[in-house]
């Protein structure tokens, strides 16, 4: 009889205790059903400026050298991440550099490496600029000690910098310029934010998410179909305003670097209902741009090798402009062969003409496991 009894008992309680369980989750959706609503992209944009204002402030575009690199192959505090494809990393990479593709660069940071155990932490394309634009997604999510490389591995050695830089640098449109300057657009909406988070650094990873695994693809524009109609986009001149004057894109509006793309300044005059295309000297800045443009909402392009993809001759006559790319930029350092990131070492290309060589003899090391997986190709 006390068996019966005992379990009765139990059964009670646990009628109770389901029931009570199912009027705590009731309550708990009410209460979720009734938070008052937040404006997202407000939260998001007070999140960005009190946060360090990255894309407006002096720390933008964080970039370092092929050089520096080279002095810091073995300097512990630095680590080196290669965001090419498998196979392109394969036929030649840094020594000590990890592949990891753009698409994993952000699981990489939070699950799988202690980011803040380094000085320095650099990403390396083929250009810079896909690593520029993956970069500005992680300097605004708080990791401010990556960099990009200048030029990617373009810059480190010429068996890299004949099918990126070495082709594309170029003046195929010098003579399509303008000097007039165009106004910039009466000041819009914000593009409206969305994702169902409260916070603002949930608000910005739940973007970021989106955002990383986009390719150069998606988001770069070559010269050849910007000058075919260059009013299909809002065309934004991101240099000072005297060397704007000096030549842009026909109907392209000067943007400050580091001072206009501020929610105070002249954010909204961005129109968010049509493509705009951001372009610098190298395609390097305007990729940071575009990484957060896009986080925003809008539908940001870069033009891929910047001004120097359209009209390098104008930049090397020493006038106005400048920041010209020129082959003394692409080094000669050793790389290595294979899936490991010190395996073979392969001695230096050939140099170009106007270039001192420096030889590297060929050496041996240890081999180590790789990183992550590799990923898309990218710039």
């Amino acid at each position: 009889m006390k068996k019966i009894y005992l379990y009765l008992l139990v059964a009670v309680l646990s009628v109770f205790v389901f029931s009570n369980c199912q009027n705590k989750q009731a309550e708990l959706k009410d209460v979720a059903e009734n938070l008052p609503a937040i404006d997202e992209t407000e939260v998001l944009h007070q999140f960005l400026e009190l946060s360090g204002n990255f894309i407006n402030s002096p720390a933008v575009p964080s970039m370092v050298t092929a050089d520096e690199v080279f002095e810091n192959i073995n300097n512990k505090a630095y680590y080196f991440i290669d965001m090419r494809s498998p196979e392109l990393y394969e036929s030649g990479h840094i020594e000590n550099a990890v592949n990891v593709g753009q698409a994993q660069i952000l699981d990489y940071f939070k699950n799988q490496f202690d980011a803040s155990k380094y000085e320095k932490i650099v990403l390396v394309c083929k250009s810079g600029q896909s690593a520029s634009y993956a970069n500005s997604i992680l300097q605004l999510l708080g990791y401010k000690n990556v960099y990009a490389m200048k030029r990617g591995m373009s810059g480190w050695n010429k068996q890299f910098a004949d099918e990126v830089w070495l082709k594309h640098a170029g003046s195929s449109f010098a003579d399509k310029l303008e000097t007039t300057a165009n106004p910039k657009a009466a000041k819009g909406k914000l593009p409206k934010i969305e994702t169902g988070k409260r916070a603002g650094i949930d608000i910005l990873e739940a973007l970021a998410e989106n955002a990383i695994k986009l390719e150069s693809k998606d988001w770069g524009v070559t010269a050849e179909k910007v000058f075919e109609n260059p009013a299909n986009y809002y065309v934004i001149n991101y240099w000072p305003e005297e060397e704007y004057n000096a030549g842009h894109i026909p109907g392209a509006v000067q943007y400050t670097p580091k001072k206009s793309l501020s929610k105070n300044a002249d954010l909204a005059t961005l129109p968010a209902d049509r493509p705009i295309l951001v372009y610098c000297y190298t395609g390097q800045h305007a990729a940071y741009v575009v990484a957060y443009l896009r986080l925003l909402g809008y539908n940001a392009h870069s033009l891929l090798y910047g001004a120097n993809g359209f009209m390098n001759s104008k930049m090397n006559e020493g006038g106005a402009i400048g920041h010209a790319f020129t082959s003394a930029e692409v080094k000669n350092y050793p790389v290595i062969l294979g899936p490991n990131p010190t395996d073979k070492v392969a001695t230096a290309t050939e140099t170009p003409k106007d270039q001192t060589k420096t030889e590297t003899p060929a050496k041996t090391v240890k081999k180590k496991q790789a990183g992550s997986g590799g990923g898309g190709g990218g710039c």
